[in-house]
């Protein structure tokens, strides 16, 4: 069976989906999860490809805009 005990909590970001991702925004969301790692994602964000169960991740459009959120 799976631990999943290090696996990030994405709905303490389930507020910023619609939102313009600002690096203000990702402190605060950084703050609510208890200092986790947080992300932008996106067509105008370079990213890896690494996996970090703990981290959230923060999928943003063209417009910066939040459309979706996952772990990893």
């Amino acid at each position: 069976m799976p631990d999943y005990s290090d696996q990030c909590d994405v709905s303490v970001a389930q507020y910023t989906l619609g939102q313009k991702c600002t690096p203000e925004l990702l402190d605060e969301v950084r703050a609510l999860a208890n200092g986790a790692p947080v992300r932008a994602t996106g067509p105008t964000y370079p990213s890896t490809f690494d996996l970090r169960p703990r981290r959230i991740n923060l999928h943003t459009n063209a417009d910066g805009i939040i459309v979706s959120i996952n772990c990893g």
